[in-house]
């Protein structure tokens, strides 16, 4: 007899899938933002850095993070406007924190990270969606090119104005899709990779 129902149940399968694909040993939290990392790292040179001093000043970057993250999840933030203030604010850190990151791997990074936050469910991080509506959508050659038509694109890794990235955030907010705008990339990778 055939069914619809399969024999493992669908929390089996989300939490093999999120095994396979993060380390989850320190916590959810730090999983996502590792795993961010790993996102634009490939574009972030050694030059002028041992293998020590990057991982101590990733370490470092990575707790400052964790740290602004967790503070965004759980804030009452009643406008766009106020989540965009924070964003930026962040950015801008990293950036003055570690100089080898621009506006779009620090955007990435933030981004990536709260995406994966939101993967893992409330369940695992929670109040991730409490803010959810203000995330932003996490800018890539992916994204430039399906979402926003861009035939040769900037490569977003080198964008190193807040405002160059911020128009993303814009143009996409004035299409009105009525969901979240992270819901809607969501979707859009989905898709965009069938």
């Amino acid at each position: 007899m055939i069914t619809n129902s399969s024999i493992i149940n669908n929390l089996s399968k989300e939490n093999f899938y999120i095994k396979l694909y993060f380390n989850t040993k320190e916590g959810f939290e730090i999983a996502g933002i590792k795993r961010a990392y790993l996102d634009f790292s490939r574009t972030l040179h050694k030059k002028n850095e041992t293998d020590y001093q990057r991982i101590e000043k990733r370490n470092a970057t990575e707790n400052y993070l964790l740290s602004q993250l967790k503070t965004i999840i759980i804030a009452n933030i009643s406008s766009q406007k106020e989540f965009d203030l924070l964003h930026k604010k962040i950015t801008l850190n990293l950036v003055r924190f570690w100089k080898k990151l621009t506006i779009g791997k620090s955007q990435k990074w933030i981004n990536m990270s709260l995406k994966y936050w939101l993967l893992f469910g409330e369940k695992r991080i929670l109040n991730i969606e409490k803010n959810a509506r203000f995330f932003h959508i996490p800018i890539d050659s992916y994204v430039q090119k399906g979402m926003f038509n861009e035939k040769n694109p900037r490569p977003w890794s080198k964008i190193n104005e807040y405002e160059v990235y911020m128009n993303y955030q814009i143009r996409h907010r004035e299409k009105k899709t009525g969901n979240y705008p992270l819901i809607d990339e969501f979707s859009f990778f989905n898709k965009y990779n069938n």
